[in-house]
C-alpha cells in the first residue's frame, strides 16, 4: 500500500512539474502594420487562414508584391529586409515578427550572411489572393 501511495505522488510530482515547464513570449501584439496603418474592423464573411514558410537564400529577393489581407511575418531564420516602392524600409532578424502592410506594394530581400525561413500568416475572405504581384 505504501508503495502504490509513494508511486501516485512521484506520478503527481511528475505531471506538476511538466505542466509548469511550458513558457510564453509574446512575439507580436498590435493593431497596426509596420508602417503604421491601424486595421479596420475586420468584416470577413467566409475566413480562412493560410499559413506558409518562405525560404530566401543569401542575396535573394522576392517580387514586387502587395497584399489584400492581414498578414504577419515570423522571422525563423536569417535576416530580411523589406522595401517599399515609396523607398520606405524595414529590417527584421531571427525571432522578430512582421506585421506586413495591406494593399502597398513592397519586395522582401535577404540582406544578411544566411538564408532566410520565414512563417507567414495570413487571414483573410476564403479564396483571397494571398499576394499580387506588380
Amino acid at each position: 500500500m505504501k508503495t502504490k501511495g509513494i508511486i501516485l505522488g512521484l506520478a503527481i510530482l511528475l505531471v506538476s512539474n511538466i505542466a509548469y515547464s511550458a513558457q510564453k513570449e509574446v512575439l507580436l501584439k498590435t493593431t497596426s502594420t509596420w508602417d503604421k496603418v491601424e486595421y479596420h474592423k475586420l468584416k470577413i464573411k467566409k475566413p480562412e487562414v493560410t499559413v506558409l514558410k518562405i525560404d530566401i537564400g543569401v542575396g535573394e529577393s522576392l517580387k514586387m508584391h502587395k497584399h489584400d489581407l492581414v498578414n504577419i511575418a515570423y522571422v525563423k531564420k536569417g535576416t530580411l529586409t523589406v522595401y517599399t516602392d515609396k523607398n520606405e524600409q524595414i529590417t527584421v532578424k531571427e525571432g522578430e515578427c512582421l506585421p506586413e502592410m495591406i494593399g502597398k506594394y513592397h519586395y522582401g530581400k535577404n540582406t544578411g550572411n544566411d538564408p532566410v525561413e520565414l512563417i507567414v500568416f495570413y487571414i483573410g475572405e476564403k479564396d483571397t489572393p494571398l499576394a499580387v504581384d506588380k
